[in-house]
């Protein structure tokens, strides 16, 4: 149950939700200004090195050198720019403060704030709706990077690279692209069910469109789109589960054939969609829809294990 707080009692949660944070914690807010008692949690907590994300989203601002300066001190953070941005919200993995309160010293000290407390237990959906509107911002902002002297933003050709991943994830899939997505999903599905866990916090479905994106994907580029810890714990069943994909063939199912003989076999015509080759295979499976295109596993004469492929609307 969401729980009232005023202005002190902001405060007082936003520290405790930073101090006792074991996973990640994820500071919104419309300025990168932050005060120093919370710049310092910060820092230790990327030098104890226990969580797998420290992220902070703000919205369009100039940046002032202490910010840059305490920014860069902090390897980890990974650090997000959307313009349009005007929420106040502070999570970790198990709670997340919704309030009016920005992190600067003056908001704290001066203003009258309002917000409630929400917990991952009590207020599940609550919060799962919140992590998910904070991945979508994620996605469609900036990520800004901090090296050396340097003030200003991605290169532009680093900018135009984030902005085409962005639109991308709007951007139909192909056939080979659902694929990927499909054992993805049911391998999500397995393991969540063999784990008694929540199915996004193995990887949510923006995760699964990013990674079926990159063609080439290694356990480096799934550190870019996952939390660490995620990467870790199942960074090479991913890995395996998408060199599945390479057993399938994408085709068409131009003609079904059900045969009423004990000694015979249903027959499925297909048209591989990679070479054109159109032939007839045996099968024990259900009959597919004709007309429709499907990822199958195919054996010699055999058509075996398969699922549709239904296009993006």
């Amino acid at each position: 149950m969401a729980k009232f707080l005023d202005t002190q009692a902001i405060s007082n949660e936003l520290m405790k939700l930073i101090k006792d944070s074991k996973e990640k914690i994820i500071l919104v807010s419309p300025y990168l200004k932050v005060n120093t008692q919370i710049q310092e949690r910060l820092k230790t907590k990327s030098k104890i090195g226990t969580l797998s994300e420290i992220v902070i989203v703000y919205g369009k601002s100039e940046l002032k050198k202490s910010e840059l300066d305490w920014i860069k001190e902090i390897e980890d953070l990974k650090v997000y720019e959307k313009g349009n941005l005007h929420a106040k919200c502070y999570i970790s993995e198990d709670r997340a403060i919704i309030c009016s309160m920005n992190l600067y010293d003056y908001s704290q000290q001066n203003n009258i704030e309002m917000g409630i407390l929400i917990t991952k237990q009590q207020d599940v959906d609550a919060y799962t709706e919140l992590i998910d509107e904070i991945n979508n911002i994620k996605v469609n902002g900036t990520r800004r990077k901090f090296n050396g002297d340097e003030t200003s933003v991605l290169s532009e050709a680093t900018k135009e690279e984030n902005l085409s991943s962005s639109n991308n994830l709007q951007a139909k899939l192909s056939p080979l692209q659902i694929l990927k997505m499909e054992l993805l999903k049911g391998w999500r599905l397995d393991t969540s069910r063999a784990e008694r866990s929540k199915a996004y916090l193995i990887l949510t479905d923006n995760d699964i469109r990013s990674i079926v994106r990159i063609d080439k994907i290694d356990q480096n580029k799934l550190y870019e789109i996952l939390p660490k810890k995620n990467v870790i714990k199942y960074g090479y069943q991913i890995l395996e589960v998408l060199k599945k994909s390479s057993g399938f063939t994408i085709g068409k199912v131009l003609s079904v054939s059900y045969q009423d003989n004990p000694n015979s076999y249903d027959k499925i015509k297909l048209k591989d969609l990679t070479t054109g080759i159109e032939r007839w295979y045996d099968t024990t499976q259900e009959l597919p829809v004709t007309n429709t295109n499907v990822a199958v596993m195919l054996k010699n004469t055999w058509f075996n294990q398969y699922f549709y492929i239904k296009e993006e609307i």
